[in-house]
């Protein structure tokens, strides 16, 4: 038995003698009134006024004595019933926050494991079904036959601030599980103002996108919060107790117990401000037997005390909230660890998740106090953990008017991204479900079949009207008549789907950090871990604005070198500054991605797509080489703000003329550096991890669309159809997002590393979504031998918490790769950031090569070219060398001019190198020099065969869990 629950036997053991004490002064005290009343019937004809006087005088008495019965049993702290007693509960909740490491889920409980339902993470789970439409579920339990998950116990337990919360029947009949209720998805009639937080609901779509400024924007999708609000309360302050403290109680009874739902307002039970529907059964405390009040008593799930200054009984109680969003840019860290409120973004005039507590009427936000904040702020009123907010009613102050002393928290669960009701147009409304309507048509119209000009986003959300284009509202739901107007997993705008939530629930439990690691890269390489990205939009500008030679025309000026600050100028009415941008270099076939810079229009280029965001190297153009007399295209390229763990990706193939003249305006998706010319095999931009591959295509610029699927090589990643040079198409598929990001290298805990990790499959559960999380390459390798392997790092590397420079690893045996697939090399650390656990990867991308040699015998005249690989014959530096610099060899009777440096040749007097030696026999290899580089981010360097390689430092996008100090 576990120390918390033998102290509390010790307890219920504590309170029956005291119970039964209480009930023997209780009789002594009714039997001893019983008496006097007696006797003053019996005398009541014959009785004197002395006698009166007296029999007075024996009645004060015997009221002293039961007055002073009462003050002895409140000063002992006895209740009437059994229960537990502040003093006791208070004991419990500290002993628990020693127990574990903070507020968070000490277990995550079960969740569905049938054919509809889909696992975010143990114990969260989506079931897409009409009778679960805008529902997640969280635990599952009753026995039912498709419970699976790794938790000890069906229902979610947390632990808020020492508290032990059972979580069950939460908006259920209380026989499955958890069913959290959401909001409609954006049907186009919301707007938000970020400038003043407003927001307005307008009477159609025509009014809202009306309505429109700079600042005031249709709401067309949103990310909706999910948290647990937990909060203490007096019993007798609504004379209602709930099974659980679960307010949103779904069953109609308890242990025998007739429950009711409308004996508090319906705001109480709300899941948000949206929700009129949910109600929460409890019953009425004054109507409880005495055996019936010592069952919610006597057990600790229900979380009752005694607190005999109030002389009341409190109850920590529950409800699950969801936050209906103000748009998809929850910015700000929701981490309680951040020193921050619980608020949607800082950047907005948005207001503060609203504290409810013993409220009945739900709000979702606030502009002012009160507010949540998190442990570390200034105007924390309670000194509650870091893992959890606690509300607070002004500067520092507690909440008493929000629950008992103050004490009401909000721990995160969720965020969950929505799509909208609008029909799904790539280029308008590309977050859409439903299909067009339009005369001679029907309803079941997708944007390839519609015949009417779609041109704005208002025309995707305009009911259908006779003669004209709009959406269709017989589409897009689940089970609806005409289905989805999308080609990807999304299909319907009141599921929820797994790929669309981001779980924010922390591990309450005491993590051994060396198991973490383990287990940790273990779903890392089996692809399990979890992560969020965007999709991309991109508008090829028109042929004058789209294409340019570094000359001075097409409205901009090009430069052949960097000097006195002349970078690539961009024009100003065609690339703002801050624009990102695409260009691509036919001659080269050179694809770069960067953005306008601040100043001059100046544009800075980087190879890497992952660092669209603010992470640009800033390298001027010639420097990433582009060649000064060749034309180049330009593409305006952005992220769309939602997020998903599952990407609904897009893959644009064409001619980026025809491109722009399809789509003037710029359509969803990643442009594929392949033009069509009827050959077969295009590199797809991700990894698709879904069977099916969609296109949308086009030979007339767009007048006319087919669609169908096309073949697709898994092992390759490639679309196996042949393209025509007139076609512009949409490849349209599934991809898992990234679950890793740049990071600074930070202190390994507890001074262990893992295995190097090598991975080149092709399988996403041996290493493929790993892989190109770290370098944004893709495995391609499906050869019969292992794909991934392990090497052993010696401890001895890691000084004071860090790791020594470059560790070395053993020789790499991994086999030559198939289909010239990459690889990656990763070494696996914990580090802690904010007081959270974070998998830290040191690694760097493997290239293998098989050179060529030429065979030389050195002398004055031999010129060595860069870049080619070289077997010298003489001169007792025998060996394989690789071209680093284009030089003539001049060799001279006096060997000190050929100097040895690590096994490389250098030049003579200034020490240039010109040969560096391999470092296999052969040369054939990956050219890996069995060192771990230690960088902060991302950077370049020259493997052992010449090649440029990413090497980097990342950290999981999630933490694993929070970080304690014993």
């Amino acid at each position: 038995m576990s120390t918390i629950e033998s102290q509390i036997q010790k307890l219920n053991d504590t309170n029956a003698e005291l119970a039964r004490v209480n009930n023997e002064l209780t009789s002594a005290v009714r039997t001893h009134t019983s008496k006097i009343n007696n006797e003053v019937a019996a005398a009541k004809n014959t009785m004197s006024a002395a006698t009166a006087s007296a029999i007075s005088e024996v009645k004060a008495d015997a009221n002293a004595v039961n007055d002073e019965i009462k003050a002895r049993m409140d000063d002992a702290v006895v209740p009437w019933l059994p229960a537990m007693t502040k003093v006791q509960f208070d004991a419990l909740r500290a002993d628990r926050k020693q127990q574990y490491a903070g507020s968070g889920f000490v277990e995550w409980g079960k969740h569905g494991g049938s054919q509809l339902s889909k696992a975010v993470n143990d114990g969260l789970w989506t079931y897409i079904h009409g009778n679960y439409a805008n529902n997640l579920m969280l635990g599952r339990y009753d026995d039912a036959i498709d419970v699976v998950g790794s938790s000890k116990t069906e229902e979610p337990i947390i632990s808020v601030d020492g508290v032990l919360l059972k979580l069950k029947g939460v908006g259920s009949e209380a026989s499955y599980h958890n069913r959290i209720s959401f909001p409609q998805a954006p049907d186009g009639t919301k707007t938000y103002d970020s400038a003043t937080g407003s927001v307005t609901k307008h009477t159609n779509a025509e009014v809202a996108f009306a309505s429109e400024t700079a600042t005031n924007k249709v709401i067309t999708s949103r990310k909706d919060l999910v948290f647990l609000e937990s909060w203490h309360e007096k019993i007798a302050d609504k004379d209602v107790v709930y099974p659980l403290g679960n307010v949103q109680y779904g069953a109609s009874s308890y242990e025998g117990i007739a429950l009711s739902n409308n004996l508090v307002a319906q705001g109480y039970s709300a899941f948000g401000e949206w929700d009129e529907n949910t109600k929460g059964y409890g019953v009425k405390w004054s109507s409880l037997t005495d055996a019936q009040k010592a069952l919610f008593l006597s057990d600790p799930e229900h979380n009752i005390y005694f607190d005999p200054q109030a002389k009341a009984y409190i109850q920590v109680r529950y409800r699950i909230r969801v936050v209906e969003g103000l748009g998809d840019d929850w910015v700000e860290s929701i981490t309680p660890t951040n020193n921050n409120y619980f608020r949607y973004n800082k950047y907005h005039q948005s207001g503060y998740v609203s504290p409810q507590g013993v409220g009945t009427i739900a709000k979702d936000f606030n502009r002012s106090y009160p507010v949540f904040t998190s442990a570390n702020r200034s105007d924390a009123a309670l000194k509650h953990d870091d893992y959890l907010y606690g509300a607070a009613v002004s500067g520092n102050k507690p909440a008493e008017v929000i629950a008992f002393e103050g004490l009401c928290f909000a721990l995160p669960i969720a965020l969950v991204q929505r799509m909208n009701q609008g029909a799904y147009h790539p280029v308008y409304n590309p977050m859409g479900c439903a299909t067009f309507a339009q005369s001679g048509l029907g309803y079941a119209s997708k944007w390839y079949q519609i015949t009417s000009n779609i041109s704005s986003q208002l025309a995707c959300f305009v009911d259908f009207t006779t003669g004209d284009a709009g959406r269709s509202q017989l589409s897009g739901y689940i089970g609806s008549t005409h289905g989805s107007g999308r080609s990807d997993q999304y299909k319907y705008y009141d599921a929820i789907y797994a790929g669309q939530v981001e779980d924010l629930r922390l591990n309450a439990n005491k993590l051994d950090v060396n198991k973490l690691r383990e287990d940790s890269i273990r779903k890392a390489v089996a692809g399990t871990l979890r992560g969020k990205g965007k999709v991309l939009f991109t508008q090829f500008k028109t042929l004058n604005q789209g294409y340019y030679r570094f000359s001075n025309q097409y409205h901009a000026s090009f430069f052949n070198s960097a000097t006195d600050g002349q970078l690539l100028a961009m024009h100003e009415n065609e690339y703002a500054a801050g624009t990102s941008v695409m260009v691509w270099q036919p001659a080269t076939n050179t694809v770069l991605y960067g953005r306008i810079s601040n100043s001059n229009g100046h544009i800075y280029l980087t190879k890497n797509l992952s660092n669209l965001g603010n992470k640009l190297h800033t390298h001027p153009l010639n420097s990433t080489g582009l060649v000064s007399t060749e034309v180049c295209y330009f593409a305006q390229v952005n992220y769309l703000a939602p997020e998903f763990d599952s990407l609904p990706w897009i893959d644009i193939v064409g001619d980026p003329e025809r491109i722009a003249a399809t789509f003037p305006d710029g359509v969803v998706g990643q442009w594929l550096p392949k033009l069509p010319d009827n050959s077969s095999g295009y590199p797809l931009n991700r990894k698709m991890t879904n069977t099916v591959l969609n296109a949308s295509y086009s030979r007339d610029l767009g007048a006319t669309w087919a669609n169908t699927n096309v073949g697709h090589n898994a092992l390759l990643n490639t679309s196996s159809g042949s393209w025509n040079p007139e076609v512009v198409a949409l490849l349209t598929y599934e991809s898992q997002a990234n679950f890793t990001e740049l990071a600074t290298s930070s202190n390994i805990v507890d001074s262990r590393v893992g295995d190097v990790f090598v991975s080149l499959s092709a399988s996403t559960n041996q290493g493929n979504r790993l892989h190109p999380s770290l370098t944004n390459k893709i495995g391609k390798s499906g050869v019969s031998d292992p794909t991934f392997k392990s090497y052993s790092v010696a401890s001895s590397q890691v000084m004071n918490d860090k790791l020594v420079y470059e560790p070395k690893h053993p020789l790499m045996d991994v086999a030559k790769p198939a289909n010239n697939s990459p690889a990656v090399k990763a070494l696996p650390t914990i580090t802690e950031k904010n007081g959270l656990y974070y998998l830290q990867l040191h690694g760097a991308e493997l290239k293998h090569h098989t050179p060529t040699f030429t065979d030389v015998n050195p002398n004055a005249n031999t010129n060595f070219i860069e870049g080619n690989f070289y077997r010298l014959t003489n001169y007792g530096s025998k060996g394989y060398y690789v071209c680093e610099v284009t030089k003539t060899f001049v060799l001279y009777t006096n060997t000190d001019y050929i100097q040895m440096e690590n096994g490389d040749i250098v030049h003579g007097p200034t020490n240039q190198v010109v040969l560096r030696k391999l470092n296999t026999a052969d040369g054939s290899g990956w050219g890996d020099d069995q060192t771990i580089p230690i960088v902060n981010g991302e950077d370049v360097k020259t493997d052992l065969n010449g090649n440029a390689v990413k090497v980097f430092c990342h950290h999981t996008q999630i933490p694993l869990g929070i970080a304690h100090n014993d």
